[in-house]
């Protein structure tokens, strides 16, 4: 080694004079967690040297050739130092290997001073119990005090507070996420009181919005939703534990109690109800069905997961940094994170998924009521609309019955046989067809094939389809061993000669004429599974009580009319995974004709009206009469309008019917018979290693005496006053609601490789403040927003903006995107289109069409909720695990835990927030508020900047508004047709009393404002 180096810099730091004690835990730890402990850490296995440099034993025990890393007191003794000093690669530390940079001087500097006086350690700042460092005489705020502690040593001064309207619109997002309305602005803006605000803050933290805006940032971290995830994706009904979420918050349950139902509320003696449903928290993580796979391989992730998100909603540490191995920087070992896994290993679940997914406790939620009577109440509305379009179409069928009547008098065909211009298979089947149009499968017989019919049918449209199976030579239906077919998916296709480019066409429904039951062959059997893209079911008839043809009908979403140079694809795919189940002989057939003739098998209305041979109309049987209406009402575009959103408030009403029954809610219980756990060597399920009792972390905090060691004594050890992280982790997360970050801007990590608080001091008075204050969220938050800190201007002047671009120093007030839920209940509050029931069953916003076929080979069909459930919050949107709310652009995945709020600019949000329904329907609903309001234009844009910004427009603005205002109103004045086509963008009708050009325009205006950056920003 060379010395020279060393003595220069021991020269040179002794003649800077002295300096402060160094602080380990702040100074020293840093360095040696980032660059020491991956080598010379807890984690044995990765240990290098056998150096242990995590703890001073270690650090300063002596090797076998008697030389120790550190000497205290004697920095030119300790290897340390001489190693990280060392110009030599095999001996300099960290090794180039490591592809670290050499220490700069200052770090080793802070090294040779902490090891000069006597190399005291510590612990890491998380894990040390925090203490309220005392409060400058008369601070009037504890987030004042050392804020501008900080700013001071920083030359710097506070922003001045935020303007009075800027101010109340920041704090009614960040307590309830909805923005204030008019009058809850003008009432702030005329009390000159000092403590206006904080007279704002309780009214807020007393809605009971305040429950439901928590709960948004609570079901992130508890990666909730209303599916399994997985390639199944089967829905649940854990949607009372939300509400009980809810609840929770707007009733301020002490944080310590919400936190101990959550775990134990089974174990509590007496347990109610509610408490066990309060446990539904650790099962709303994904659960896998998957047919090939291991229900123990699942059951054994479901425990890991709930471990893992303990570690990042409580404790802010990666825990699933254990799972394979000892942590190579914070004090947790890989026996630890088993033992923790012990407290949920004894579960009384199986890794099942879907219905199978027990425990379950049957529950029947409070709010579904009010959801049945909405969803009536719509349906009520209806029906008279409904009846009243039936009577006026009454005329119209006389005249088409009486047409009708005449065509079938020498007999009626509904259905037309398909002949083929081409036939092809995939896999060499040999198809050829007879005179009657059936089809013949002939030559090889692979396992599987697919079908394909090219024609191009005669006559003016095509409403459906009709597939006929017929015996072949030898009798049976099918060319396979058993004579069966296994038909898994139908396509029908429109091509254009000469082209290569194909359009799908959708189906409404399938019938057959049997199908067979699905439990008894393998989940083929109905007729509709052709319909979804898997191949893993489908249609048979395997086991009809009759042999002989079967057949099936298709009917198609939308009536088809043929291009002249357009052609028909049908393909009949039999893809199952038990295979040799091809089509032996088949015939296809259209109709033009729609209701019932597509609707089900056997003879049509008209079919049976050319057979009845009545001499007069009016002969006509009733019942006959009534099938052919039907069959007149599916063909007329006004009656079909009425019957469709009565169709859909009728199901609607079905489901929500269904909710307000008992539904199972996963929870948790223990099984009888407690199961043994080990530790898992390299995390792997099925590989145990040394058994392990229920534990917690002993470098952290001790047992609390006493307890019992289940769940229940697990939550008390988290918010046990010993524990230095919990109450830490939970301040940090509540200030990064309000503030957009955390005082830790690593919020699922306080750990040796998380960030250090930017205000450590302040951290540790709120922590201790919300243990003293008995966990009283309501008070912390009250605290925290009666601050000068939270009331400062955004605005930032370039030269601050340079120095501190994160607003780290808190030297100006918060700024930031607001969150996509956010923006979604903003506008439906703004517009007054909003239904502010809380809880009950998930309702279903409006998103683009085909997002969940696509996803999942049809299975999955996405209605959007009528009527007021339309207007629910974004908190109740119904959340498939697969693929979120599409108008969601920022939001959790909610598949694992996730404590860090994401941020986004990406276009796509910005499309949707001008095109998407719900925003246009906004604007237009607000553009119906402006013309009601005033006559004055002028008046009109200042109602909307209220509603929208919470403030006047400005005189620049209000020029700019007026003039793309009368823009607007100018052109659909003289175009009319766009006028009308821009008010029905959305799914309701507009309303028919206001001039429909003037509507356009002020929607278009009102639009404008929705997407200003003020309207879309947390200022």
């Amino acid at each position: 080694m060379r010395l020279l180096p060393f003595l220069l810099l021991l020269t040179s730091s002794a003649a800077s004079g002295a300096a402060a004690p160094v602080n380990f835990s702040r100074e020293v730890l840093p360095i040696l967690s980032e660059n020491c402990f991956a080598c010379h850490g807890p984690d044995e296995s990765h240990r290098k040297a056998d150096l242990r440099l995590d703890g001073r034993e270690g650090a300063t025990a002596a090797n076998a050739d008697g030389q120790r890393a550190i000497v205290p007191g004697q920095p030119e003794q300790s290897g340390l130092l001489a190693r990280i000093l060392s110009t030599d690669p095999d001996e300099i530390m960290p090794p180039p290997a490591s592809h670290k940079r050499p220490l700069p001087p200052a770090q080793v500097d802070v090294l040779r001073r902490w090891i000069a006086e006597g190399a005291v350690w510590g612990k890491h700042w998380a894990f040390e119990k925090p203490v309220k460092a005392p409060l400058p005489a008369g601070a009037a705020n504890p987030v004042d005090a050392f804020v501008r502690e900080r700013l001071v040593r920083e030359g710097l001064t506070p922003a001045p507070e935020a303007p009075r309207h800027t101010r109340i619109r920041r704090l009614s997002f960040d307590l309830t996420g909805l923005p204030p309305l008019p009058e809850e602005v003008a009432a702030f803006l005329a009390d000159p009181a000092p403590d206006a605000l904080t007279k704002v803050a309780g009214r807020l933290l007393d809605s009971p919005h305040f429950g439901e805006r928590m709960a948004m940032w609570w079901l992130d971290a508890a990666r909730y939703a209303d599916t399994d995830g997985f390639q199944a994706d089967a829905e649940r009904n854990n949607w009372p534990w939300r509400d009980w979420v809810v609840a929770a918050f707007n009733s301020n349950m002490r944080f310590d109690q919400f936190t101990v139902e959550q775990f134990a509320g089974d174990l509590l003696p007496g347990a109610t109800p509610e408490q066990i449903v309060a446990t539904c928290f650790h099962r709303n993580h994904m659960t896998n069905g998957e047919g090939g796979r291991d229900p123990e391989e699942s059951r054994v992730d479901y425990v890991i997961d709930r471990v893992n998100t303990i570690g990042s909603t409580w404790l802010g540490l990666t825990l699933g940094c254990t799972q394979c191995h000892t942590h190579k920087f914070d004090p947790i070992t890989h026996a630890d994170y088993y033992s923790l896994t012990a407290f949920f290993n004894s579960i009384d679940e199986d890794g099942k998924a879907g219905s199978a997914a027990k425990p379950y406790l049957a529950w029947q939620s409070p709010h579904a009521a009010r959801a049945v009577a909405e969803a009536q109440q719509l349906v009520d509305q209806r029906k008279p609309v409904e009846a009243g379009a039936r009577r006026e179409a009454e005329p119209a069928f006389a005249a088409w019955l009486a047409e009708q009547w005449a065509r079938t008098r020498g007999g009626h065909q509904s259905w037309q046989v398909v002949k083929a211009v081409a036939l092809e298979t995939t896999e060499g089947t040999q198809l050829t067809q007879d005179a009657d149009g059936a089809v013949q499968a002939g030559g090889p017989n692979p396992n599987q094939d697919d079908y394909q019919v090219m024609a191009t049918p005669a006559g003016p449209r095509i409403t459906g389809w009709k597939l006929e199976v017929l015996p072949g030579a030898d009798g049976r239906l099918g060319r396979g061993a058993t004579g069966d077919f296994l038909l898994t998916d139908v396509k029908l296709q429109v091509r254009r000669a000469g082209s290569s480019q194909i359009r799908d066409l959708t189906h409404a429904s399938a019938v057959a004429s049997f199908s067979a039951d699905k439990k008894k062959h393998g989940n083929y059997g109905d007729v509709k599974d052709t319909l979804d893209d898997d191949p893993r079911n489908g249609w048979t008839t395997r086991g009809a009580p009759a042999p002989g043809p079967q057949e099936a009908v298709f009917a198609l979403t939308e009536p088809l009319v043929l291009a002249p140079e357009e052609e028909l694809v049908f393909e009949l795919r039999h893809r199952s995974t038990l295979g040799d189940a091809n089509m032996a002989r088949f015939r296809l057939s259209v109709t033009g004709e729609a209701g019932e003739t597509v609707g089900r098998t056997g003879a049509s209305p008209r079919e049976d009206l050319a057979a009845s041979g009545v001499a007069e109309v009016t002969q006509i049987p009733p019942a006959l009469r009534g099938r052919l209406s039907g069959e007149f009402l599916a063909d007329h575009a006004p009656y079909q309008k009425a019957r469709a959103t009565l169709d859909r408030a009728t199901r609607q009403l079905a489901d929500v019917r269904k909710a307000a029954g008992k539904v199972n809610v996963m929870v948790l219980g223990e099984r009888k018979q407690p199961r043994e756990t080990f530790v898992l060597l390299r995390g792997v399920w099925d590989k145990h290693g040394d058994k392990v009792e229920p534990g917690i972390l002993p470098e952290i905090a001790p047992w609390p005496e006493g307890e019992v060691r289940n769940r229940l004594g697990l939550a008390r050890w988290i918010v046990s006053p010993e524990h230095p992280l919990t109450a830490r982790v939970m301040v940090n997360h509540l200030w990064q609601l309000l503030f957009g970050a955390g005082l830790v801007r690593s919020p699922e990590d306080f750990g040796l490789l998380g960030e250090r608080p930017t205000h450590p001091e302040l951290l540790d008075w709120l922590a201790v403040e919300f243990m003293e204050s008995g966990w009283n969220v309501k008070h912390l938050l009250t605290l925290i927003t009666a601050s000068a800190t939270y009331r400062q201007d955004s605005a930032v002047t370039p030269e601050l903006l340079a120095r501190d671009p994160e607003n780290r120093l808190l030297a100006r007030g918060p700024r930031f995107r607001l969150p996509s839920w956010m923006l979604r209940d903003a506008a439906l509050r703004a517009s007054g289109l909003m239904n502010p029931a809380l809880g009950g069953p998930p309702v279903k916003p409006w998103q683009p069409d085909g997002v969940w076929e696509e996803m999942f080979m049809g299975r999955f069909t996405y209605e959007p909720s009528e009527g007021p459930a339309q207007y629910r919050r974004t908190l109740y949107a119904y959340w498939r695990r697969a693929i979120a709310p599409t108008f969601l652009f920022d939001s959790a995945q909610r598949r694992v835990c996730e404590v860090r709020t994401p941020r986004t600019n990406t276009p796509l949000q910005a499309l949707t927030l001008l095109n998407d329904e719900t925003y246009l329907e906004a604007s237009r609903a607000l553009a119906s508020q402006m013309i009601r309001h005033s006559p004055d234009i002028k008046e009109r844009l200042h109602f909307l900047t209220g509603r929208v910004l919470a403030r006047p427009a400005a005189e620049k603005e209000l020029a700019v508004l007026q003039r793309e205002l009368e823009r607007a109103l100018a052109h659909y004045r003289t175009h009319p047709e766009d006028a009308a086509r821009f008010i029905r963008s959305s799914r309701t009708e507009p309303d028919a009393t206001l001039d429909p050009a003037a509507l356009a325009a002020h929607t278009l205006t009102a639009s404008l404002v929705f997407n200003l950056d003020e309207a879309i920003t947390h200022e």
